[in-house]
């Protein structure tokens, strides 16, 4: 299975961190810590989006209406597939204070 252009564009901007498994952005960061980049939405526009949620739909799937995207390890520029949950934002228990 060959990788697409968004899966290649993250690996390259990554540095894999061997001991906690983590993929740490390396791209632009936000003022809040979180990696992000510009990319392209639905109509072809472009427009910022964090560097998790466009990695958990390159390698996962489609984040559904009213979710958000974290890091399970606590890292806020890991993208590891491995490492994102989506979170309702809606919950009781939603909370953005990792």
């Amino acid at each position: 299975m060959s990788m697409s252009r968004v899966q290649q564009r993250l690996l390259m901007s990554i540095s894999k961190n061997t001991g906690s498994g983590c993929w740490e952005w390396t791209g632009q960061i936000s003022n809040s810590g979180y990696g992000r980049l510009k990319i392209k939405d639905e109509h072809g526009d472009l427009c910022m989006q964090s560097a998790q949620h466009i990695s958990y739909e390159a390698f996962i799937g489609p984040v559904e209406k009213g979710m958000l995207v974290m890091q399970t390890c606590g890292n806020r520029l890991c993208i590891n597939p491995e490492h994102l949950e989506m979170v309702d934002t809606e919950g009781d228990g939603f909370t953005l204070s990792r």
